[in-house]
């Protein structure tokens, strides 16, 4: 499974102007780039892996298709890079056994995904 994730910085420095290089780092690090490429690569995915198991958003025939997508939720997870609200689609496995779910997601196939709790 592939994630591509575009990333565009834009800066502006007045020529007449000295910056120290600890404050462009500052500027990154409360750019939080970390929790963003995170956030992104899962979702990246996450879009991915739906499209592979039910093909295209709005594609004609989808309906036939064994899996059917089954709407989003949003996970609260907590990483070195931070806490993360990640958008994850659900599927629907319509041809699941009657003894196990037939909602599940996806992504959580590739990577399993611990939630905050909190108390």
């Amino acid at each position: 499974m592939h994630a591509t994730i575009d990333v565009r910085f834009t800066i502006s420095i007045d020529e007449d102007k000295t910056v120290p290089l600890a404050t462009l780092a500052e500027f990154v690090t409360e750019q939080n780039v970390e929790s963003v490429l995170l956030e992104s690569m899962v979702e990246s995915l996450d879009a991915s892996r739906v499209e592979a198991l039910c093909g295209e958003k709005h594609a004609h025939g989808n309906g036939d298709q064994r899996f059917q997508r089954a709407g989003t939720n949003t996970r609260t997870a907590v990483t070195t890079a931070g806490e993360h609200e990640l958008d994850l689609h659900y599927v629907e496995d319509t041809d699941a056994d009657h003894d196990e779910s037939s909602y599940f997601r996806p992504v959580e196939r590739l990577i399993r995904i611990i939630v905050a709790i909190y108390r």
